[in-house]
């Protein structure tokens, strides 16, 4: 099998917010405390939301996925041993904590490790994409357009909570439209200086493609953060940027459906069955 639009997915976190108790009905909890959250089942037809997302991948463009899952993790993989996706190639990576440490390196460190498990994509652009989340249908077919870009979202229209929108990373652009800078859980002060054109800020939903050598060597190379002593993947597209990398920050408007919350699980099965989110078009 040819493969086109090779992507990462990053599946290993542990969703701690998931898990916690919440004002949900019973079996929401128990759905959202027993399963990895990718996993996590959701609509009418009861398919995991990384089901839906490599159906959603296939039909944009993609045939081959890597899956960046929790070494404790024994769901993931075996649903899809016994239920694989005709047409996709899917394998699987598995991120550990390294001994004296309560959590794995991070999101650099993961795309790191899927990178070093298909060295077959070297000719490639890589896109990275969110297990806890699915964009609005029509993302990934533009951004397989581009050797190197990153979605750049009007936050107006996420669909999300407020409060949630507050915390995600600005974009920073020059005026031909390429990256300059991404600053995460910005203040206030800091988004009146994102603001582009229309005078609204974008922002990253942590989606990239970028050629695969040069965004191996930023996520070799990113070190760890000093305070959160994680190598994370914003960094390492800065990195990518520092070392002559041009990234086009692609300004999209859509809702995103996000498994943040146990509350987000029910909202995110009625708009399944409802036909799910399109991406309103570019910016």
């Amino acid at each position: 099998m040819r493969s086109l639009n090779p992507t990462i997915i990053m599946a290993a976190g542990k969703g701690s917010r998931m898990k916690a108790a919440s004002n949900v009905p019973a079996h929401i909890l128990r759905e959202a405390q027993s399963r990895p959250k990718a996993m996590i089942r959701i609509g009418q037809s009861a398919h995991p939301l990384l089901h839906h997302l490599l159906l959603q991948l296939q039909a944009e463009g993609c045939t081959d996925v890597c899956v960046v899952i929790a070494e404790e993790d024994t769901t993931t993989e075996a649903h899809f041993r016994q239920a694989p996706i005709a047409g996709m190639a899917l394998s699987f990576v598995r991120q550990s904590t390294p001994p004296k440490r309560e959590k794995p390196l991070g999101t650099a460190q993961a795309v790191q490790l899927a990178l070093e498990a298909n060295p077959r994509w070297v000719e490639a652009s890589i896109t990275i994409a969110n297990g806890d989340n699915l964009p609005p249908r029509g993302m990934f077919k533009v951004l397989f357009e581009h050797e190197a870009g990153l979605p750049a979202f009007d936050p107006r229209q996420l669909g999300l909570p407020s409060e949630r929108v507050l915390a995600f990373a600005v974009l920073h652009v020059n005026e031909r439209g390429s990256l300059t800078g991404i600053t995460e859980k910005p203040s206030l002060q800091q988004v009146e200086h994102a603001r582009w054109h229309d005078g609204q800020p974008r922002v990253s939903m942590n989606y990239f493609r970028l050629p695969y050598a040069q965004l191996l060597n930023a996520v070799r190379s990113v070190p760890e953060h000093p305070v959160r002593r994680e190598r994370e993947l914003p960094e390492a597209i800065s990195l990518f940027i520092q070392l002559g990398g041009r990234i086009e920050a692609i300004s999209m408007a859509g809702a995103f459906l996000d498994l943040t919350h146990p509350t987000d699980i029910e909202n995110a099965g009625k708009v399944m069955d409802a036909g799910g989110h399109d991406l309103q078009g570019r910016t």
